[in-house]
C-alpha cells in the first residue's frame, strides 16, 4: 500500500501545467467551466491523477479516498468521468443520494443515467441502449441493481473504465447487517473489471476500512490519498438532559436554521417531526428508506430549497446530499458509532460557514438499547473489531467525556487533533457533566429544599408553576415552567428508575420524595 499525504504532496506530480491552477490545464479549465469550481485541492487532484493516468498504465489501479464530508469526493470522479474514454460507474447506497447526483450531472449538462430497482422496463432498455451507443459518461446505481445477473452481464460486455464506491463505509458497516448485496459487490466488480476501482469514503476509522479493502481490494496493491477528517467550522456540543423530547425543542427553537435532527427508526423520525411541529410551530418533515420515491423527491426538493426548515431523518438522508447551508445538526440519541456520528454531523456547514453539531445525551435513558440496537444485536458480525456493537459502545464515552470533542472523536477514528480545537463546548468552557443535566438540577435543588414534603403529583405541579393552595414563597416553584407535563412526568419517572429520586414507601411520608443522596 501507498499512502499519499498532505505533506507529500509537492513530491507528486499534478496533472497539466506547473501551475495546478492554471486554466490551461484541462482539469482546472473543466472544473471551472463544468463544475463552477476556481481551486482544485492538491489532494483532489492527485485522486483525479491517479483515474486519469491509468489510461497509460497496463494493469488496473486501485485507490481508497478518505476525505471529510464537504471536500469535495463526488467532483474527484465526476470529472475525470468527462476526460476517460470509457465508462464510469458509480455505486452510491440510496436512492436519495442517487437522485441528488443525477440531478446535479444534469444542471452541469452532463449525460449519465440511473439504473435502479423498480424502473419501467421501457425506461431500463433506454438506458441500456444509449450506453451501448456511448452516450452516456455516466451511470449511476446502487448495489442491489448492479449484483443482478443481467445488468452485471450487460456491463461486463460493454466494459467500465472507472468503478466508483461513493460513502464505501457502508460495505462494512451495512454489508454486515441489513445489505447482503455489499459482501457481493467486491466479486461483481472483479468481474466487470474496470480499469480503475475507487472507493470513497468520509469518515473510516482503521477498521473500517481495513473492511473496506479487504472487500472490494482483496490481496491487491492499492493506493491511499487521505485528508484531514477535521471540519473547522463544526462546533460539537453535548447536551446534557434529563428530557430528550425538552432538550430537543428548546434547542430548535434557539438555533439558526435549516436544521437537522438525526434518529434512529422510521418510527422514531416521525416521532420527532410530529413533536418539533407541535412545540416549535416550525415547518418539520421527516424522511426515511421506508418512503415511496416520490415522498423521497418530494422531501428532498422542500428542504434543498428551505431555508428555515428542520427535517427529522434517519441515515438514509445521512450521506452525501448536498444541502450546503444546513447551520444546526441534532442528533436525537446517540449514533451506532463515531464514523456515523462524525459522517452526519458533517451533513452541516458544507457552504464553509459556521454550524452546530450538539448530541443530546439524555442520562436517564444511558445504558438502554435502542430500537434499531436491540433489533441488529443478534445480525453482529462475530469478530469483535467489525462488531456495530463494538462500535457503538466505544462511541457511548464520547458524551461523558471531559477532553476535548474534536480531539475524542478524532482519537476514535485513529487521528489526531494537529491544530488547537476551533470550536467545542469543553474547550469553550460551556460543557456540563451528567450532575448538571437539563431538568436534573432544578429537580434536585426542588427535593433538597423540600425533602419528603411532595408527591410526585405535587412536585409536578409546583415545578411546572402552579402554586394553588400553596405558600407563594415555595422554593423552586415553578423552576421547570417551560416544560411540557408529559416531559416532567417523563423525567421523574426515570428519575425514580435510576434511583436518583428515592420515594418513600411507608410511613405517613409514604409516596413522598427525596433527592438520593
Amino acid at each position: 500500500m501507498r499512502q499519499i499525504d498532505e505533506a507529500e504532496q509537492p513530491e507528486y506530480r499534478e496533472i497539466g501545467s506547473e501551475c495546478a491552477a492554471s486554466l490551461e490545464d484541462p482539469v482546472s479549465r473543466i472544473a471551472a467551466e463544468r463544475f463552477g469550481v476556481s481551486y482544485l485541492y492538491p489532494l483532489q487532484r492527485m485522486a483525479m491523477a491517479n483515474i486519469l493516468d491509468s489510461v497509460h498504465r497496463d494493469e488496473p489501479f486501485r485507490q481508497l479516498v478518505l476525505f471529510p464530508t464537504g471536500f469535495g469526493k463526488s467532483l474527484c470522479f465526476q470529472l475525470p468521468a468527462l476526460l476517460l474514454p470509457g465508462l464510469t460507474l458509480v455505486v452510491y447506497p440510496l436512492l436519495a443520494l442517487m437522485n441528488d447526483q443525477k440531478r446535479s450531472l444534469e444542471k452541469r449538462g452532463i449525460a449519465s443515467c440511473l439504473i435502479r430497482g423498480g424502473m419501467d422496463e421501457t425506461e431500463r432498455l433506454s438506458c441500456m441502449k444509449n450506453l451501448e451507443e456511448g452516450r452516456y459518461k455516466i451511470l449511476i446505481t446502487n448495489p442491489e441493481s448492479l449484483i443482478q445477473p443481467k445488468l452485471a452481464a450487460f456491463l461486463e460486455r460493454l466494459g467500465i473504465f472507472h468503478a466508483a464506491v461513493d460513502e464505501a463505509h457502508c460495505v462494512s458497516e451495512w454489508g454486515e447487517t441489513f445489505r447482503p448485496s455489499y459482501l457481493e459487490l467486491g466479486s461483481c466488480l472483479t468481474r466487470l473489471k474496470p480499469k480503475v476501482l475507487s472507493a470513497f469514503t468520509a469518515t473510516a476509522s482503521p477498521v473500517v476500512a481495513s473492511a473496506i479493502v479487504e472487500r472490494l481490494f482483496g490481496k491487491e496493491n492499492y493506493s491511499l490519498v487521505t485528508a484531514d477528517m477535521d471540519k473547522p467550522n463544526l462546533k460539537y456540543s453535548v447536551c446534557q438532559t434529563g428530557s430528550a423530547s425538552h432538550s430537543l425543542c428548546r434547542l430548535l427553537g434557539e438555533l439558526p436554521k435549516p436544521a437537522i435532527v438525526f434518529g434512529q427508526s422510521r418510527a422514531g423520525v416521525r416521532r420527532i417531526c410530529e413533536m418539533a411541529s407541535e412545540r416549535t410551530g416550525l415547518e418539520t418533515r421527516f424522511y426515511h428508506a421506508g418512503l415511496s420515491r416520490q415522498e423521497k423527491e418530494d422531501t428532498e426538493a422542500w428542504f434543498l430549497g428551505s431555508k428555515d426548515g428542520v427535517l427529522a431523518a434517519t441515515c438514509a438522508y445521512g450521506m452525501g446530499v448536498d444541502k450546503k447551508d444546513i447551520r444546526t445538526v441534532i442528533h436525537f440519541s446517540s449514533p451506532s458509532s463515531a464514523e456515523a456520528y462524525i459522517q452526519e454531523a458533517g451533513r452541516g456547514g458544507r457552504d464553509g460557514e459556521a454550524c452546530r453539531a450538539i448530541l443530546i445525551h439524555d442520562v436517564l435513558r444511558e445504558g438502554e438499547d435502542t430500537e434499531i440496537e436491540s433489533k441488529n444485536r443478534d445480525k453482529s458480525p462475530t469478530g469483535p473489531d467489525l462488531s456495530r456493537k463494538a462500535r457503538s459502545e466505544s462511541f457511548r464515552a464520547y458524551p461523558r467525556g471531559r477532553g476535548c470533542r474534536r480531539e475524542s472523536l478524532l482519537a476514535m477514528m485513529g487521528s489526531s487533533l494537529e491544530s488547537p480545537c476551533s470550536g467545542c463546548d469543553v474547550c469553550e468552557g460551556e460543557a456540563r457533566s451528567e450532575d448538571e443535566a437539563e431538568g436534573l438540577v432544578e429537580l434536585f435543588a426542588f427535593l433538597k429544599a423540600h425533602p419528603g414534603r411532595f408527591s410526585k403529583a405535587d412536585c409536578i405541579r409546583l415545578l411546572l408553576g402552579d402554586e394553588k393552595g400553596e405558600p407563594p414563597c415555595c422554593a423552586g416553584s415553578g423552576a421547570l415552567s417551560s416544560w411540557e407535563p408529559k416531559d416532567l412526568r417523563a423525567l421523574l419517572t426515570g428519575a425514580l428508575a435510576k434511583k436518583l429520586v428515592i420515594q418513600a414507601e411507608r410511613g405517613f411520608r409514604k409516596g413522598r420524595l427525596y433527592p438520593h443522596l
